[in-house]
């Protein structure tokens, strides 16, 4: 071969790993694994789960179960008796659930007492008024129905137990909201602006703060023609043991009915209900205490 044949294919060769060198490259493929901590934390509340629905278990049982190794679960199991929330048999090995998992569940029972505590004087306060009792709870930035003892009027108000509806929307929620800490209030007070970008019906800061700094001296929330277009509402706060507000008692009906000189009638029978729920639930955070159920 001729030199200037060999210096043309040493050219040609040159380029193509030049082109290979710039080629572009395909960007590597992702793979989302599981964060192993996630993972573990999700198999020992699995592990927890079993043991409450069995009683008691072995490794083997668990393992085989969950689908996890034996090692893997004496690993999660020796994590939770360390914390005491599970406990070995000395004779036998197997696990089972320790009492200090009620903890746990402190703050859920006091939840589930408010509306075991509040059903019967609900019941009274339809029957005074004749309109909608709901039972409402914080929940983070929001509150939740999560009862309710509807009027027996045919035209009435009938609230959707479940629906999660911000804090700022309605009496329900401002008597939460003002009752929460300082830090809470103020926190929420500053995310209006965004809200208010997405939704012009959010009040701004003076407007709610106002308002929030009103059912704080008056102990109540009232409004005519409040949240739901015709809708009128009264609301109060129903306090737990140490004084925080995680719950609110509201009285709703139509506005023809429930005027305004209606709603400031049943302030003194609906403040006289929140009372009796909060006096009982400060006696007892674990049950109800006999004979306390129904309204005296």
């Amino acid at each position: 071969m001729s030199n200037s044949a060999v210096r043309a294919t040493n050219r040609r060769l040159a380029r193509a790993v030049s082109a290979r060198a710039v080629a572009p490259r395909r960007a590597a493929k992702v793979i989302e694994r599981p964060n192993a901590s996630a993972l573990a934390v999700e198999r020992a509340a699995e592990i927890m789960f079993l043991l409450a629905e069995w009683g008691d278990g072995s490794v083997s049982e668990l393992a085989e179960t969950t689908g996890s190794t034996g090692s893997a679960v004496h690993r999660i199991l020796t994590a939770l008796k360390r914390k005491e929330l599970v406990a070995q048999d000395g004779d036998s090995q197997r696990y089972s659930l320790s009492w200090s998992v009620l903890s746990l569940a402190r703050s859920l029972s006091s939840r589930a007492d408010v509306r075991t505590l509040a059903h019967p004087r609900m019941v009274r306060l339809r029957d005074q008024s004749e309109e909608t009792l709901t039972l409402n709870v914080r929940s983070g930035l929001n509150r939740v129905c999560i009862e309710q003892v509807e009027s027996q009027h045919e035209v009435r108000w009938v609230a959707e137990i479940g629906r999660v509806v911000p804090l700022h929307s309605g009496v329900t929620g401002k008597v939460l909201l003002a009752y929460a800490t300082p830090k809470e209030t103020d926190a929420y007070l500053r995310s209006l602006d965004a809200r208010r970008r997405e939704d012009a019906g959010v009040p701004d800061r003076a407007t709610l703060s106002a308002q929030l700094e009103e059912i704080r001296q008056k102990g109540y929330a009232l409004a005519v023609k409040d949240r739901v277009r015709g809708i009128s509402a009264i609301s109060a706060p129903i306090r737990e043991p140490g004084g925080m507000v995680s719950a609110a008692l509201t009285m709703a009906g139509p506005a023809e009915r429930c005027t305004l000189e209606k709603l400031k009638g049943w302030v003194p029978l609906l403040t006289r209900a929140t009372q009796e729920i909060s006096d009982l639930l400060g006696r007892s955070r674990w049950q109800v205490p006999v004979g306390d159920a129904a309204p005296r």
